[in-house]
């Protein structure tokens, strides 16, 4: 099929059967518009398989929203957009940052404003009329109507590429059931009682514990009393005082009992796969992104209610606040669910994402598109993104999914933009290295965590040396391989020796991605429940203790387990959702999870990221092959951890005199100690002496 595409403001393509004689075939070739006809200039022929491409100059810029047809003889051939919006002078033509984008109502006026350069037309839809918008020289349309449109449901009909599309805005602040249409938010209209004037909680980075939960897990569960018409939902997620049948704590008031410092939510924003309605139907982690400033409405007890949606989330981050547990997002800036239906590409084709050199859609994430977070555009998009849920919902950090494929300028923006609302705020990422089409050293990767100093990065040489390689099921490491990678655990324990500094790296051994601890750990060991349990209490506590950040996966407390599943991103709830009957079964053992974080909470030592104290007060204990100890001296005590890997039991002589007591264990506690220490099998112990 003939096409032709704008490359450039002077640049198009044809795309043509092959001509022997092409500039005598197109000497009298013409492209012509509504307002001109311009002369072409054929100057590079390309023969590829059984296409040629036809370059041609034009004698004059292109108003690239125009309607234009290629005219040979009696042959019209229409122009679409091609690569003309991927060049710097697009970029530097249309910059539009300046503007406030979306439906914005004040003082009894609603503005709506949209980015399309390559629109020639865009048309606002609300309330069944049609109001044509203003086309401003930086690629901006908009459009003021007087009164207040709250709730009101709108989308753009936008004259792109020869055709009238349907479109909802971007920057959507509500929409319809199952993502629609748009609606206009007063943010007036959704405040919550209290909401303003919870203070947030003042928690050091380098005190931070953070506790992953999906919103949905936490809830579904028969037995975590919460009320039927909030689970799965975000208010759900702080009912308070919910039980098991027999009595233990579950959802909000378990959390917030645990001691954890942070709590990240997977993402809330508006995702595909899940229906706002009947959600029960299909499961998702929200990993799907199609609205990035709306709140899905599968979480939602009335989804219907665009205004609600945003009180709701104002309610769960004020009763985290009031507990003083900040709350952190995890968001998908490096896609799109699908490209094609996204509101960026159908706005301007091309510009959001990014390609190859042969014109292929780039896809280091895996996941069909990767977007193009260098563009100013996008950049502005996001870092709006970022602007909107720290300043309306006082969010106090976010989780960066694939950071890796986000551009170092856009992680430094949102950083100097969230450190400057709060300073105590808690950025992390994943810094792995993707084959996106970007240059390496533009990529907020490990090894250009240096670029960006108050971002954290996950650890996966901390967790693959816990457990093993994650990406070998059977692999086995330090807990669970008896004593594997021995060489490794000092400098592991002090975030010493790899790419991330111990001012950046957050240490975890599971997430909700992959196997849990639990199942892998029954993989690759064929010991004792009882023995698993301990292998696996082993990695958690080492984890707590260990200095950098620790981050723990709901449930993880209490052996959590998917049933042997990996990738359960879209798999049932019965599989994902948190067991809380597990937590009655092992209510000891959580229990001893909550005093490690308590002896890490009144302990400095464990908190603390300065190289010099590191250096002259947490030391290496020399025990026999491979059990791992170290001394650590605090303000006002002395501090003794051991971990034994083995199904062996241990004498070992303690590296200092006078009397110890045995503060965590899990096989003996409470007793006092001198000089030796009986280490049991799989056995870890702190040991604590006044100073």
């Amino acid at each position: 099929m003939n096409t032709a595409y704008i490359d450039d403001f002077n640049l198009i393509t044809l795309h043509y059967d092959s001509i022997e004689k092409p500039h005598e075939y197109f000497k009298s070739i013409q492209l012509v518009s509504n307002k001109y006809v311009h002369d072409l200039d054929l100057f590079d022929v390309i023969h590829l398989d059984h296409q040629s491409y036809y370059k041609f100059h034009t004698d004059r810029p292109l108003e690239i929203s125009d309607k234009f047809f290629i005219h040979i003889g009696q042959i019209k051939i229409p122009v679409l957009l091609g690569t003309v919006t991927q060049t710097e002078a697009f970029e530097k033509r249309f910059d539009a940052r300046h503007h406030e984008l979306g439906a914005v109502v004040r003082d009894n006026k609603t503005t709506f404003t949209v980015w399309s350069p390559v629109a020639k037309v865009i048309k606002l839809n609300i309330n069944d009329k049609v109001h044509t918008m203003e086309k401003l020289s930086d690629g901006a349309h908009r459009i003021t109507l007087y009164g207040n449109y709250h709730l009101q449901s709108y989308h753009y009909d936008a004259y792109i590429n020869h055709q009238w599309i349907q479109v909802n805005d971007p920057y959507s602040k509500g929409l319809t059931v199952n993502s629609t249409e748009s609606v206009v938010i007063d943010f007036n209209k959704t405040h919550v009682e209290g909401f303003l004037e919870t203070r947030r909680p003042e928690t050091m980075q380098n005190d931070a514990i953070i506790y992953e939960v999906h919103v949905r897990d936490i809830t579904m569960h028969p037995n975590s009393g919460v009320s039927p018409h909030k689970k799965g939902k975000l208010l759900g997620l702080i009912e308070p005082n919910t039980s098991t049948q027999s009595g233990e704590s579950t959802g909000f008031d378990y959390i917030t009992r645990l001691g954890i410092t942070h709590v990240e939510l997977l993402p809330i924003n508006d995702f595909a796969r899940v229906d706002d309605i009947e959600f029960e139907k299909a499961y998702n982690w929200g990993y799907d992104p199609e609205y990035f400033q709306t709140i899905d409405g599968s979480y939602s007890t009335q989804p219907a209610n665009a205004a609600y949606r945003i009180q709701e989330l104002k309610q769960v981050v004020k009763a985290f606040h009031e507990q003083g547990i900040s709350v952190i997002l995890d968001v998908v800036f490096n896609h799109v669910y699908n490209m094609p239906s996204s509101p960026f590409e159908k706005l301007v084709p091309g510009y959001y994402f990014r390609y190859h050199g042969d014109g292929s859609v780039s896809n280091g994430t895996g996941v069909g598109n990767d977007t193009k977070t260098e563009r100013i555009m996008m950049r502005k998009f996001f870092v709006d993104t970022i602007k909107y849920y720290i300043h309306e919902f006082k969010i106090d950090g976010f989780r960066f999914d694939l950071m890796g494929t986000i551009d170092i300028e856009t992680m430094q923006q949102i950083k100097s933009i969230v450190m400057a609302d709060n300073p105590n705020a808690f950025l992390l990422g994943e810094g792995w290295d993707l084959a996106t089409a970007m240059p390496k050293e533009m990529k907020t990767t490990h090894v250009n965590a240096w670029r960006v100093p108050e971002i954290h990065f996950f650890n996966d040489y901390f967790r693959d040396t816990l457990k093993g390689n994650n990406f070998n099921l059977m692999d086995r490491g330090y807990f669970n391989g008896g004593g594997k990678y021995y060489e490794r655990m000092f400098n592991l324990f002090i975030a010493r020796g790899n790419e991330l500094p111990i001012s950046q790296t957050v240490n975890y051994v599971e997430v909700h991605d992959n196997h849990t601890l639990f199942d892998r750990i029954n993989y690759t060991s064929k010991k004792t429940l009882e023995e698993k349990n301990k292998i696996h209490q082993l990695a958690t506590i080492f984890t707590i203790f260990a200095l950098g950040t620790p981050f723990l996966h709901a449930g993880q407390e209490f052996y959590r387990t998917k049933h042997g599943h990996g990738n359960t991103y879209n798999l049932s709830d019965f599989i994902n959702r948190i067991d809380w009957n597990r937590r009655i079964k092992y209510q000891p053992d959580i229990e001893r999870i909550k005093q490690a974080i308590h002896i890490r909470n009144t302990h400095r030592i464990f908190r603390t990221k300065n190289i010099e104290t590191i250096r002259q007060r947490v030391l290496p204990i020399e025990l026999e092959h491979p059990l791992f100890g170290v001394l650590l001296f605090d303000t006002k005590s002395e501090l003794i951890l051991l971990f034994n890997p083995t199904a062996l039991h241990h004498i070992v002589n303690l590296p200092r005199l006078g009397e110890y007591e045995v503060l965590l264990s899990n096989h003996l506690e409470g007793t006092r100690i001198k000089h030796f220490y009986n280490l049991s099998p799989f056995e870890y112990v702190v040991l604590k002496k006044r100073l």
